[in-house]
């Protein structure tokens, strides 16, 4: 069974400068900030353009370009290349969604495609929602169980919503957009009492439930977001991301933590949720100062 600790380990697996010095720094022109890091091996698969630039002494990839939509076409020519070569396994699940790479003054840098993102190791974003109810017996989480044909973590468990953040959204934008698509929870709902809770991050490494390539830095924001629904508000598989999304109380998901069952992200957000509620305290967790730390830890890149 695994502890707390355990499910955080799962999910912020990477330490910055502990196990970087192998990496190549993926670097903009006129940026002096790197802003993620690829793998030696994917370096040596892609096959880059003229508008990059790659420095192996110094362990470099640098995408030039003058100005946003510059480097947005030329980011988009390599990838399609890449995709239609067949180089990468993540390339297959291709998208059209992209996601976006902020500047030191918050300001759009380039945009990457979503499935390409862990390929350069950018920070990406995301929105996850916990709708709960207070019943007689004590509070009830409605918790969603990814569909099974899903590329990533197939059948696990997950948040009520959750959803990737594609570039020009707001973190609450997308909340509505996602808890529509994926609960049928209406947007007037959700606007009057979803209540926003801070950031869950971490730095994960990817694995074989993820789909694709193994190893590679995923830096990850999640806006976190909980709201109480009345009982006769019942959240209901919209587009099938999830395959069910059902109540259950604080002790079948205290269980099924310890059993694995979520994904490692949701694992977090779960726990973050109980941290807030006065679950898991100091007094009842022997690594709650660590596990607090380590789900709002700074990241090395430049966020939005």
């Amino acid at each position: 069974m695994k502890s707390h600790l355990d499910i955080v380990r799962e999910c912020d697996q990477f330490q910055t400068g502990r196990n970087s010095s192998h990496l190549y720094r993926f670097l903009v022109s006129r940026y002096d900030r790197p802003f993620g890091y690829l793998l030696e091996n994917t370096v040596r698969t892609f096959t880059w353009p003229e508008f990059w630039e790659i420095n192996d002494e110094e362990k470099t990839v640098k995408l030039l370009g003058r100005s946003l939509e510059e480097r947005n076409v030329r980011m988009r020519i390599t990838l399609t290349s890449e995709r239609e070569k067949g180089s990468f396994r993540l390339l297959r699940g291709w998208t059209g969604e992209e996601f976006a790479v902020y500047g030191p003054n918050k300001e759009l840098v380039v945009s990457i495609e979503k499935t390409a993102a862990p390929l350069f190791g950018i920070t990406t974003y995301g929105v996850q929602l916990l709708a709960y109810r207070e019943d007689a017996d004590g509070m009830r989480i409605w918790i969603a169980r990814r569909a099974k044909t899903k590329r990533t973590f197939p059948g696990m468990l997950d948040s009520t919503v959750g959803g990737s953040m594609p570039t020009g959204e707001t973190p609450f934008q997308c909340l509505i957009r996602e808890s529509a698509e994926e609960a049928l929870l209406p947007e007037d709902l959700v606007r009057a009492n979803a209540k926003a809770c801070g950031t869950v991050n971490y730095v994960c490494v990817t694995d074989e439930r993820g789909g694709g390539e193994l190893g590679l830095i995923c830096p990850e924001v999640q806006f976190t977001y909980e709201m109480v629904l009345p009982k006769d508000v019942i959240p209901t598989p919209g587009d099938g991301e999830a395959e069910t999304i059902e109540l259950f109380s604080i002790e079948e998901v205290q269980a099924a933590l310890r059993g694995g069952e979520f994904t490692p992200a949701n694992g977090c957000i779960i726990i973050d949720f109980f941290i807030r509620h006065g679950i898991i305290t100091f007094e009842n967790e022997r690594d709650y100062i660590e596990i607090a730390s380590r789900i709002h830890r700074c990241l090395e890149f430049p966020t939005a």
